[in-house]
């Protein structure tokens, strides 16, 4: 066991090594006041300034060798500035527990500042009452302080500012209300009931679709990593397909394009995620991106928009979850949440759509290329069976089980699943041995985008 000292990090093998080290960390107090403060900080985190940690013996034998060390050159330069306590008040917020908060609602904004945090400054400041008040709770967000914290900081600021009138809010409370009532592009997202099973309603929230693409669009550099025409690369005479814009299907979709126009590829993101360290809670977020963005750039964080939030069915019991009846409703559910998703592609089908990209405005025709997830959600997409028991287990071609692992298998020996041939196995009642399970929405909308 070990303890560790809120204010330099340091982990001391006993108890009273951690006292002695404590009388020498403390910041220096220069008035009253001060130390009134620093006491207000301490003793919040009096019950939760020792933090035992189990350590493997080689690290407890090194903090016992060290510990005088420690002390003795221990350095009285350490002040109280505004970064430290920002230091001690996310200990502070990593020992104790949250609020009860929607958990929902929480996961929206946290997801949507995780997003912008890395590349740009979310340009929300401006409706704010103050920047010091947008840059206060901006701090608040990204590093998911408590109210008590918050608070603390605002004391400080408004003791030292000397301000006739503070910028900041009474309350880091205040703060959250006013942000609540805020409308930013970022943050609205809609609520639409999709479905009512076993009596309750399931809703979809989710953003729209070209806002999202306006969204990344908009990021400064991202036009100097965007590729707007196909492009053919070739290494040691042989094709290299190192980017979405190098491939056959961007060629062939680009031909299919009117005189002038461009291709605009999405892909999306999406896998059902746990929210709780007991697996009680789970949200199934959807992700989009632009696959004519370079990879390197696509993998930051920016790069991304989180969509929407798909619905998911709760069933009673085991037997409820198995039956057939549940699992009909969970397609249908999943693929009326896509139908409306992608509703504003099908629209935009004939004419495209006039998006600017570095101060430019250029035609696109936007098109999905490409879709991640695993494979029962490849399945579900695809209203393909998911037992890979089944005739045909790959949700992508019609491989036989037998010769699915196969390595000598020829490309002519492989078929593709199309909306074309599902729909004939369908009509010809070939439903099972060809693993289909068939939903009417998944055939409309595969047909509009081939």
């Amino acid at each position: 066991m070990s303890y560790k000292c809120p204010f330099c990090q340091r982990y001391f093998s006993t108890r009273s090594a951690y006292n002695q080290h404590k009388n020498f960390c403390t910041p220096p107090n220069n008035d009253s006041s001060d130390s009134e403060e620093l006491e207000e900080f301490e003793h919040k985190t009096n019950n939760h300034d020792i933090e035992m940690v189990r350590e493997d013996l080689c690290e407890d034998l090194s903090d016992n060798k060290s510990t005088d060390s420690e002390i003795n050159n221990q350095s009285f330069q350490s002040m109280m500035s505004i970064s430290e306590v920002g230091e001690i008040d996310q200990n502070i917020e990593e020992i104790n527990h949250d609020e009860n908060e929607n958990i929902f609602e929480n996961i929206l904004e946290d997801s949507d500042s995780e997003l912008n945090e890395e590349e740009s400054k979310p340009e929300i400041n401006v409706n704010y009452p103050s920047e010091a008040y947008g840059d206060l709770m901006e701090l608040v967000t990204k590093h998911k302080l408590n109210n008590a914290t918050g608070n603390a900081i605002i004391k400080f600021f408004n003791k030292h500012a000397n301000l006739d009138k503070s910028p900041l809010p009474r309350s880091i409370e205040q703060g959250r209300k006013y942000m609540d009532n805020m409308k930013l592009p970022n943050l609205n997202y809609n609520k639409t009931s999709i479905m009512n099973y076993n009596n309750n309603e399931y809703f979809l929230y989710h953003q729209s679709l070209i806002n999202c693409i306006k969204n990344i669009l908009s990021i400064s550099d991202i036009s100097q990593n965007f590729a707007l025409t196909f492009e053919k690369v070739e290494h040691n005479g042989e094709i290299e397909f190192s980017e979405q814009n190098t491939g056959i299907w961007c060629e062939n979709a680009e031909k299919s394009l009117p005189p002038g126009a461009r291709l605009l590829s999405l892909i999306l993101y999406s896998d059902a995620t746990n929210v709780d360290t007991l697996g009680k809670s789970q949200l199934h977020p959807i992700y989009l991106s632009i696959g004519n963005i370079k990879n390197w750039r696509r993998n930051k964080k920016d790069a991304k928009q989180l969509l929407a939030y798909l619905p998911i069915l709760k069933s009673n019991n085991i037997t409820e979850r198995k039956s057939e009846t549940f699992k009909i409703a969970v397609r249908e559910c999943f693929h009326k949440s896509l139908e409306l998703l992608l509703d504003p592609l099908l629209k935009l089908n004939k004419n495209g759509i006039d998006l600017f990209l570095n101060n430019e405005m250029i035609w696109f025709y936007p098109r999905v290329s490409a879709i991640i997830s695993d494979w029962p959600e490849a399945a579900t997409y695809c209203i393909t069976y998911k037992s890979p028991m089944s005739k045909h287990p790959c949700h992508f071609c019609l491989v036989t089980r037998d010769n699915l692992a196969d390595l000598n298998l020829q490309i002519d020996d492989i078929t593709p699943r199309t909306h074309v041939n599902m729909q004939q196995y369908f009509n010809q009642n070939l439903k099972i041995p060809f693993a289909l399970k068939i939903y009417l929405i998944f055939f409309g909308i595969c047909r509009k985008f081939t």
